[in-house]
């Protein structure tokens, strides 16, 4: 998660020049060969690369362009558009830990990571159904002279909205926000542990007095 969201500001910018359909398809083919060469390693140090970054970035190239095609064929209810697809999202998070926990049992971990290659497929398939209404800077650019050139470096990276006071705000508190998002997931399992081990010593104490 922690390589989606740092991939991010990248991802935008391929997909303002190239296009959600190209940026989303090719991020999910690269998310396939990182998941499915994942389930023929046998050691954990490949496992950096082919998950945790050739998968990872892959995911974030087909995750982003997902969210920027809501704002072409969405505008007055862009925000309830937004925060169904962020819904639905949770809901397969939270669904697919119980699938996967069947899997593994069933198959194995590395046939669970085939599996999954299938919803990756899925996801590449869904790209191509993509169709901006708005036109990406390849198309402009191509239109114009011919042959696509890369726009100027103020197109790519517009620093100007950090001149709006709302924009500063919420660009600099999500990611503050978000340096505890992710404990929970670190000390969860220690937290249960020791919870678990306060509940036997008040179940024992009884019986040591």
């Amino acid at each position: 998660m922690g390589m989606v969201f740092f991939c991010s500001p990248i991802v935008s910018i391929f997909t303002d020049l190239f296009g959600c359909r190209k940026v989303a398809v090719i991020g999910a083919a690269v998310g396939f060969v990182g998941l499915l060469s994942s389930s023929f390693v046998r050691t954990i140090e490949p496992l950096y690369f082919t998950y945790g970054i050739l998968f990872a970035c892959g995911c974030s190239f087909a995750y982003q362009p997902s969210l920027v095609i809501l704002g072409h064929y969405f505008k007055k209810r862009l925000g309830l558009v937004n925060g169904i697809v962020t819904a639905g999202s949770s809901l397969f998070t939270v669904s697919l830990p119980f699938l996967l926990r069947a899997l593994i049992d069933s198959v194995g971990l590395y046939n669970t990571l085939r599996v999954l290659c299938i919803l990756m497929f899925v996801l590449f398939l869904g790209g191509f159904t993509y169709k901006p209404l708005v036109s990406s800077a390849k198309d402009k650019e191509g239109g114009k002279k011919g042959k696509f050139r890369f726009p100027p470096e103020k197109k790519i990276c517009n620093f100007s909205v950090f001149k709006v006071l709302s924009y500063r705000i919420w660009a600099f508190g999500i990611p503050a926000a978000l340096f505890g998002y992710f404990v929970p997931y670190v000390h969860l399992v220690s937290a249960c542990f020791f919870l678990h081990m306060m509940y036997l010593k008040l179940q024992l104490f009884p019986f040591v007095l």
